[in-house]
């Protein structure tokens, strides 16, 4: 498949949280469907209230092939104790959601926020994901796919982040 037919954007949420998970999310999007999406208010989840986040996410997740990676506190520290680093981390969970993903879908492109150095990612991808073209950039929220990712992964940090709450 070629970019032209779809994209797998991948975002976090979390990251800054004391008590709730990490969250990655990767969604797969059909060049076809990014209209949609934009015409139902996908952007970047900081731009979004919360409730309106969860009901994006829900029409999303719904919708399209997605991958998460929950890493609740205790996961997070044993890991950040091995990796030492939370850009090591991050790559890691961006690494699974992906390659977790390419287990269902066939895609050529993928596209993730540019948040360290691009060999962190890369060099944490296995096979499936060395096959795909890993694009990263600044402000890659502004991608609808990645934008949908930021949203499934927000909502999703918001529902465990409840659950840890009752």
């Amino acid at each position: 498949m070629s970019s032209n037919q779809g994209l797998i954007g991948i975002d976090e949420s979390g990251k800054g949280d004391y008590f709730g998970p990490l969250v990655v999310a990767a969604v797969y999007v059909p060049r076809e469907s990014y209209t949609e999406l934009v015409r139902i208010g996908v952007r970047d989840s900081k731009k979004v209230s919360d409730v309106r986040a969860i009901e994006i996410a829900k029409h999303i997740t719904h919708s399209f092939p997605h991958e998460l990676i929950v890493i609740g506190p205790e996961r997070y520290n044993s890991l950040y104790t091995q990796m030492r680093n939370l850009n090591r981390l991050l790559a890691w969970g961006h690494a699974r959601a992906l390659e977790n993903l390419l287990d269902r879908v066939e895609c050529a492109v993928a596209l993730s926020d540019k948040f360290g150095d691009t060999r962190f990612i890369e060099n944490a991808l296995m096979e499936k994901g060395r096959r795909i073209t890993l694009m990263q950039r600044v402000r890659a929220e502004e991608d609808v796919s990645v934008a949908s990712a930021s949203l499934v992964a927000r909502a999703t940090f918001l529902h465990r982040l409840r659950e840890l709450s009752a």
